[in-house]
């Protein structure tokens, strides 16, 4: 079975698949239970933005696993997937019953379930029903198995987060074009999410972000009817998405000329995180990259809680990226590899930059490539 709009070869599924499968050897999982929406997508192509209601996806040693949708989804399966065994359940039926009745025709008899403990979408309700209605299978934290294989990017994938990047880029772009003294964040979100749709952007993870002047301190704020002055710093964050997959670009817009101290703390962001990147290549230490930014900007913010990087890939609201898997901070520590993407972000006193990367053999690729970094003057 080939999707009608299937966004990778069916080929490319199934080495995902068995790579999976191998894990679950490794562990002893023969059966695995997945509900989320990024790791059902990754591995069978099945979209919708209807996942607000039950769907699971059952991976055993078969050669193909077997989704579990809402009937009024199902049209999504041939549209997106390519998995020729699919399962529904209706208004009114029982939804952790019918998975049970998909487990037992698939794998009956199995001990041993892994099952995602830290996602959203297996709710206590499913969990705790799961457990009544198989009393005599062990249920395995699986959390994490399927979104670290999830890390290393094929080129296909980078191929998608690369059209992402460049509408982003020009979104940042027809952002600052908007942006003048009067003008309000809702009138500069309009005209940029405009530009993303028409150059062939999907929906995102998060809505995009514009804080102005004092609401710089407003963490992912969203656009307001706030009007914008003449001499106020603009932090636009602006994620795009092409088949899921996300790239993120922040920059700073003045209005006006900008203020000397405005300047310097630009200068002093930019060539922080300019170490970082610079530094960033299969091996390296994520601790000592956050350090080139973290150690820097404390020196002109005091503090500096966030993290200065993040894994970002496939995104369904309310997320664009990996950050719980992989993220760059000062508490733990391990090494890039080739094929990884993040989002590397650095902001202090009203002044953001990041840029969306991918790990080469030896550096990075910078896939936001084409924006100036420094801060960008809009016109008055």
């Amino acid at each position: 079975m080939k999707g009608n709009h299937q966004a990778f070869s069916t080929i490319e599924y199934k080495a995902r698949l068995q790579r999976v499968q191998a894990e679950m050897r490794r562990r002893d999982i023969p059966l695995l239970l997945l509900h989320s929406p990024e790791n059902i997508y990754y591995l069978s192509g099945y979209q919708t933005s209807g996942y607000f209601a039950y769907q699971a996806l059952i991976v055993t040693e078969a050669e193909e696993p077997t989704l579990l949708v809402r009937f009024l989804e199902r049209g999504n399966v041939d549209e997106y997937a390519w998995v020729s065994h699919d399962e529904t359940w209706r208004e009114g039926d029982d939804v952790i019953a019918r998975t049970v009745e998909v487990i037992q025709s698939v794998a009956n008899g199995c001990r041993s379930i892994g099952i995602e403990r830290s996602c959203w979408f297996l709710t206590v309700e499913v969990a705790e029903g799961l457990a009544r209605l198989l009393p005599n299978v062990r249920f395995v934290d699986a959390s994490q198995l399927v979104d670290r294989i999830r890390l290393i990017k094929s080129e296909a994938e980078v191929r998608y987060i690369r059209q992402a990047a460049d509408i982003t880029e020009h979104q940042i772009r027809v952002a600052v074009d908007a942006a003048h003294h009067g003008a309000t964040e809702a009138e500069l979100a309009a005209a940029t999410l405009h530009a993303g749709i028409l150059a062939g952007g999907e929906y995102t993870g998060l809505p995009c972000h514009f804080m102005s002047g004092y609401r710089y301190n407003v963490c992912h704020g969203a656009w307001t009817s706030k009007v914008i002055s003449r001499g106020e710093l603009i932090l636009v964050e602006i994620y795009s998405s092409v088949e899921r997959y996300h790239a993120t670009q922040i920059r700073t817009i003045c209005v006006g000329a900008p203020a000397p101290e405005h300047l310097e703390t630009a200068r002093l962001v930019t060539e922080a995180q300019d170490r970082a990147l610079a530094a960033m290549r299969p091996g390296a230490s994520s601790r000592d990259i956050d350090a080139m930014v973290r150690h820097a900007l404390r020196k002109i913010r005091g503090e500096y809680y966030n993290r200065s990087g993040y894994s970002t890939g496939i995104g369904f609201p309310p997320r664009t990226a990996e950050w719980e898997t992989l993220d760059f901070n000062e508490q733990t520590d391990w090494e890039l590899q080739e094929g990884m993407v993040f989002h590397m972000l650095a902001l202090a006193q009203g002044f953001g930059v990041s840029e969306t990367v991918v790990v080469t053999t030896r550096g990075i690729e910078r896939l936001t490539h084409s924006n100036p970094r420094a801060l960008l003057a809009a016109d008055t």
